[in-house]
């Protein structure tokens, strides 16, 4: 086999999916996304959260783990322990990012809806940050006052007012902030409708199809090689491959990409009645409830390499985290509970766009935790960049020249 392609996309989880759903609404493209469906995918372990203000504040993750399991004492649970690492604010250029993807979501979901009859489950739920004491308080009144140009997203609830919103919230609660446009979707659905709609405009789709190296003349990428199709050439390759995307950029241009996959372990219950009205994150955990009535639970925050096991000590701190928010989950049975790799940067931040000297190679990766987030407004810079339109955002922050080495 020897396709030729104008566009080939390499990683089908949701960054690749939406650069090829926006692809795929140009006229006279021929697009291929080849994805190898590896154990770890972050796209299936994501709480499908579209959390633009929460995660730019550091909050939409939870709690973080960089210790590794054998040192949490899950028998003597502290919640002061599970904030060994604090949350920190992602700079403005993030922000930017986050918000203009976010506000993409609304229209996306119609549009899938009604063109192509996909549904994402997309909710107005808001983003509750619950507080316990006076230190989550003070924690709170930093992110407002770092943010004081997006007060109106803002909206802090003292302990009744955030019963009355949320009531099984547990009493030991001292109020929260709440983000208010941060909202959710079922990230399964969207990696899947990204998928469904790109096929439906005609896209050539290679699930587990394996890519072994990049065929590459001078500066020029010319196309993949593959274990199970042979080569395949393209003008254009998107490399959306999240935590192998280093050996996909060393391939490429000869330059490794300073992404490592960071592991996140996820909670998942059973189908329960209507706990919560919004999404919560507090201190030790993040508690979503999707549309059939699950509770996810998350997430860890590990660098241990490709490991995708989940471990007693993680998944029993997130529940005991879960349960002190929602004293009513005691009673609740676990389903499953499992780990994804997310693809880290060194400053959490993505890395979009052309490497410089290299011809027919855009970067669509690095995502971290946002790649729910911020895959709509991917899809847009990778087709404004293909298509040689303007580009809708600001990408300078985010080239891969700002790490030392690059160029």
């Amino acid at each position: 086999m020897n396709k030729k392609y104008d566009v080939v996309i390499v990683g089908g989880g949701v960054i690749g999916a939406a650069c090829a759903y926006y692809l795929s609404k140009c006229k006279g493209l021929k697009i291929a996304l080849i994805d190898s469906k590896r154990s770890g995918n972050a796209s299936r372990a994501s709480a499908g959260g579209l959390w633009a203000i929460g995660e730019s504040v550091g909050l939409g993750c939870g709690v973080i783990f960089s210790r590794k399991s054998s040192s949490i004492n899950v028998n003597e649970y502290d919640p002061v322990a599970a904030k060994t690492i604090t949350p920190h604010i992602l700079p403005e250029c993030f922000f930017n990012l986050a918000l203009a993807s976010n506000a993409l979501y609304p229209a996306l979901h119609e549009e899938l809806r009604e063109v192509y009859d996909v549904d994402f489950k997309f909710e107005e739920t808001g983003l509750k940050f619950v507080m316990y004491d006076e230190e989550d308080r003070h924690y709170a009144e930093h992110i407002a006052s770092n943010i004081s140009y997006l007060s109106n997203n803002l909206r802090w609830l003292d302990h009744n007012e955030l019963r009355d919103s949320e009531p099984y919230i547990s009493h030991e609660a001292i109020g929260a902030i709440e983000f208010l446009c941060d909202h959710q979707v079922n990230p399964f659905r969207l990696t899947d409708a990204y998928i469904e709609a790109a096929r439906q405009n005609g896209i050539d789709i290679y699930m587990n199809t394996n890519v072994t190296n990049v065929l590459r003349v001078g500066q020029r990428v010319m196309g993949v090689v593959t274990a199970e199709k042979g080569e395949i050439s393209c003008n254009t390759l998107i490399n959306a491959a999240g935590s192998w995307a280093a050996d996909i950029s060393e391939w490429a241009t000869g330059i490794r990409l300073p992404i490592k996959p960071i592991k996140g372990q996820i909670v998942l219950s059973e189908k329960l009645p209507r706990f919560l009205h919004g999404c919560v994150t507090t201190s030790d955990c993040y508690i979503v409830q999707k549309d059939n009535g699950e509770i996810l639970i998350g997430s860890t925050t590990e660098d241990v390499g490709y490991d995708t096991a989940t471990s007693y000590p993680e998944i029993a701190t997130l529940v005991k985290g879960a349960m002190r928010c929602i004293p009513e989950l005691r009673h609740t049975n676990v389903k499953r509970c499992w780990a994804g790799l997310r693809p880290g940067t060194p400053d959490e931040l993505p890395i979009l766009g052309l490497l410089d000297g290299m011809d027919g190679y855009i970067n669509a990766c690095g995502h971290f935790r946002t790649g729910i987030l911020t895959s709509a407004i991917t899809g847009v810079i990778t087709q404004s960049i293909v298509c040689g339109e303007p580009i809708p955002v600001d990408i300078t922050p985010f080239l891969a020249t700002r790490f030392n080495g690059v160029n």
